[in-house]
């Protein structure tokens, strides 16, 4: 944590990872929040009972947890992104020529990451569930087809800061070399479209086209499933109606279609 804990924007930042940490790990009480983010136990105290206060926390007996509001809060802001907008309706049509095993997703580039707006149910039998559940909300962009799609798309300058903050393997399989990565985005912005061979999550397979408007790149659109329900080479059977998608969410956005 950059900022001076007591100051305004340290503040800010603590109650942060605590939410953080609420929605990952709670219920969880004081002492073990105060562990987990090294931080006095008065002070997790105070930001603890604070969040509760304002409705982002509940205390069940001592321990605490992210509340519903959070979610609600966030689902107006989902609701009145210009992707989820201007692209739901694109993502559900994309979907009803998917086949079994394979969903679609809207991805909004923020801060540097992929997070998901929208996703489709998967076409799957029950034994993907796995693969729902394990799935991220947010993820750097290098581990994954749709995060290619958006950092190709990206000045050069901007990728060379986020390049710049490491490229962690999410799977065995995952692009870490950052010459090879560099290389494969220039083939993506070649052909339009990218992909994920099991490097985001082992079993899953994806093919991602990214959404520019005059604004610059604002996310992508993908089509993801397990291996055994994909094609051999995934990106010949999807990459021309993902491009297509990602097309018509562009138009969309610039001429007010929903």
């Amino acid at each position: 944590m950059g900022a001076d804990p007591d100051s305004p924007v340290g503040a800010l930042e603590v109650a942060h990872d605590v939410i953080e940490l609420l929605a990952d790990r709670g219920p969880i009480g004081v002492t073990a929040v105060a562990e987990s983010l090294d931080i006095p136990k008065s002070t997790a105290y105070d930001h603890l009972r604070t969040l509760a206060g304002v409705g982002y926390a509940v205390n069940e007996d001592g321990a605490y947890r992210a509340s519903t509001r959070l979610f609600h809060a966030g689902r107006r802001a989902r609701d009145d992104h210009e992707l989820y907008v201007h692209g739901r309706n694109e993502a559900l049509s994309l979907d009803r020529n998917t086949a079994e095993g394979r969903h679609v997703q809207l991805v909004a580039a923020e801060h540097g990451r992929g997070a998901i707006l929208f996703a489709t149910r998967w076409r799957r039998e029950r034994r993907s569930a796995r693969h729902t559940r394990a799935y991220p909300m947010q993820v750097r962009l290098h581990s994954n087809a749709p995060g290619k799609a958006i950092l190709a798309e990206l000045p050069a300058e901007r990728v060379d800061e986020l390049l710049a903050e490491g490229l962690p393997p999410r799977t065995d399989r995952t692009v870490t070399d950052e010459r090879d990565l560099r290389a494969e985005l220039e083939t993506v912005r070649s052909n339009g479209y990218a992909t994920d061979e099991e490097e985001l999550i082992r079993g899953m397979c994806g093919v991602a086209a990214p959404i520019v408007t005059e604004r610059g790149v604002r996310g992508a659109v993908a089509v993801y499933g397990s291996v055994d329900r994909m094609p051999a080479d995934p990106a010949a059977e999807l990459a021309e109606p993902v491009r297509d998608a990602a097309r018509t969410i562009e138009a969309n956005s610039i001429f007010g279609g929903e």
